[in-house]
């Protein structure tokens, strides 16, 4: 830790810009604190160079690493390659370079965070400000450590700032006491910073904000430190987050992450956002690079191209998609049902047959939305930290830990997060053939008309059709969508035959179709609550980290081993290489998995750090 809490004594670092976001302000280049810190602007600027580690240009936090490769394989995605040397495949060793890109950031930011709350005092200003700021570097030092504590367990617990580059063999802290300290620190931010309506915006933290994380933070330390006394604390954040009425579902889900991508805010449910602008060539130094990993591959290198440029490096699981009902619109938004055809433009896509489960593409973000011209491999794909369906998931399970069954108010916020699930409006029914055409030697495309967003989706509504003696002869609905105000027309689209038609019936959808089965004991409303989350937060950075918490990461993962070899065949996969690829995270991790590795350089530069089990 030498290095970098050193140098971020003596420097507010240069900070790139970013669309009528928090990060706009004009850096001020490098300065040391005893001339800093004197007014309200230059606390600001020193107060985003905190905020800035998080979306760090190196990829070594929420830009690529901390959103989709430390998260790691689990029962919901799995890393395409079989041959890489990556997190993901629990393949690596205490000298992998995320590791310490990662620590260093994480480190860097902590720094910054000393710096600032060491010389705000001797500010000019109104006090009002000063303490806002002050409670959001204490709030950002905090959860810095709640990343470390997270992925590293002990670590050590640097709170001042270091005035000499020989003053920083520091010992690990057990996790116990990080938590600890990480509760009294955001306790106390969350009496100071402002509420989401005076900030405007997601990409600071807000009251709410805080209060949520509070509950996350507290979940956490009730399941690692297997300590029972956490989860009313977690229960009470959550619900002084609900009780406060600031936030609220939004009524479609696909929305969400579409505005993620399109630069656009919601309050009501995106609550604390990791910001990105990555679309100006050349240019841009706040990017993200998970928006063109994630997604359903395309090759387009071309900056006009609709749809962008995509590796789709991580797939889907069968065991994600089949926990979906096929109601459930998520799946089809947060799993592609698609591909792209190879020609550029408007992209046509092909849907997937239903038998086809292992391997689709994660397709929660997609470049569709992104702002043009695009960058190749960057974006500005904004990351979700806290959504406020999270909240109410996280007061569901704490409820029921504290109660020891879940109560009416369990049920009650599990089961919004279920019927948003649903949609509103009608849904389609039934589609009946009423012409089978002739000369269809290929399995025609089922369109659905409706009100349509780009990207291939539609009011999700999807079908599917078999064909026998050149005519079609029958039409499976797939998803049976929502929000439809009229009866859709059925039409077929393929390179062969013709005169097929078909028509469609609606259904008024009844939310209590969504609510989960009363009258659970403890222990199957937990069960139900951990699909749950698998379900509405996958793709977001917490599965793993749910699954170590719960006690249950080297279960799973074993058990997903004996699903892939056993249950997914070579054709749902792909190739048998496809299915050796799913496998290997599976059959490579071991309860050494559990924790990362202290960084190996990490030891060169402190003589007190041990290394954790097994690394």
């Amino acid at each position: 830790m030498k290095r970098y809490i050193f140098i971020a004594i003596f420097a507010i670092v240069t900070l790139a810009t970013s669309c009528e976001k928090f990060l706009d302000t004009a850096p001020t280049d490098f300065l040391a604190p005893e001339t800093y810190y004197t007014n309200e602007t230059q606390l600001t600027t020193a107060l985003m160079a905190v905020y800035s580690e998080m979306g760090n240009i190196n990829e070594h936090t929420y830009s690529r690493f901390l959103s989709i490769e430390a998260p790691g394989s689990n029962d919901e995605e799995w890393y395409r390659s079989s041959t890489a040397i990556t997190t993901p495949l629990y393949n690596t060793d205490a000298a992998y370079s995320r590791y310490i890109g990662c620590w260093q950031t994480i480190y860097s930011g902590i720094g910054r965070a000393n710096a600032l709350l060491e010389n705000i005092d001797k500010a000019e200003g109104s006090v009002v400000v000063k303490n806002a700021i002050k409670g959001e570097a204490m709030f950002m030092r905090a959860y810095y450590y709640f990343v470390l504590v997270s992925y590293w367990g002990d670590v050590p617990l640097v709170l001042n700032t270091t005035k000499s580059p020989e003053n920083t063999d520091v010992e690990r802290t057990p996790q116990a006491d990080i938590y600890k300290f990480i509760i009294k620190d955001m306790t106390t931010a969350e009496g100071l910073v402002y509420d989401v309506t005076t900030l405007g915006n997601p990409g600071r933290v807000s009251k709410t904000t805080a209060e949520g994380i509070l509950a996350r933070v507290c979940l956490y330390a009730a399941g690692r430190l297997n300590d029972a006394t956490y989860y009313p604390q977690a229960r009470d954040w959550a619900l002084k987050c609900m009780k406060s009425n600031k936030h609220s579902l939004n009524p479609d889900y696909r929305q969400i992450f579409i505005n993620h991508s399109a630069d656009r805010y919601d309050l009501n449910e995106s609550m604390w956002e990791v910001e990105f602008f990555g679309t100006n060539t050349g240019t841009s130094r706040e990017y993200e690079r998970f928006g063109s990993t994630i997604g359903v591959i395309n090759n387009a290198t071309d900056a006009t191209d609709n749809v962008g440029f995509m590796q789709g490096t991580y797939a889907s699981t069968g065991t994600l998609f089949n926990s979906f009902n096929s109601s459930d619109l998520r799946r089809d938004w947060a799993i592609g049902p698609f591909s792209y055809t190879a020609s550029q433009g408007a992209r046509p896509i092909i849907p997937y047959a239903n038998t086809f489960v292992w391997g689709r593409p994660i397709a929660k973000w997609r470049r569709d939305y992104q702002p043009k011209p695009q960058v190749k491999n960057f974006g500005n794909t904004n990351w979700p930290l806290l959504r406020y369906a999270d909240v109410l998931l996280m007061f569901a399970e704490a409820e029921n830990q504290v109660n020891g069954s879940p109560t009416t108010d369990a049920y009650d916020a599990i089961n919004m997060v279920r019927r948003r699930a649903l949609g509103t409006g009608n849904k389609v029914a039934t589609i009946a053939i009423t012409n089978g055409g002739s000369g269809y030697t290929t399995v025609p495309l089922v369109k659905i008309s409706s009100g349509s967003l780009p990207g291939g989706i539609n009011n999700s509504a999807t079908a599917y059709a078999t064909v026998s003696g050149g005519k079609v002869t029958t039409i499976t609905i797939s998803s049976p969508g929502a929000f439809y105000g009229a009866v859709p027309t059925i039409t077929f689209e393929g390179t062969t035959g013709t005169g097929a038609t078909a028509t469609a019936t609606i259904i008024a959808i009844n939310p209590s179709d969504a609510n989960l089965t009363p009258s659970l004991d403890k222990f199957a409303f937990f069960n139900a609550l951990k699909d749950e989350r698998s379900r509405e937060l996958c793709f977001e950075g917490f599965r793993k980290l749910d699954l170590v918490r719960w006690g249950i990461f080297l279960e799973t993962m074993k058990n997903m081993e004996i699903t892939v070899n056993t249950l997914a065949p070579v054709a749902a996969i792909g190739t048998y290489q496809g299915r050796v690829a799913t496998s290997l995270a599976y059959k490579n991790a071991t309860s050494r998995d559990v924790l990362f590795p202290i960084p190996a350089l990490e030891f060169t530069l402190n003589s007190k750090l041990t290394q954790n089990t097994d690394w």
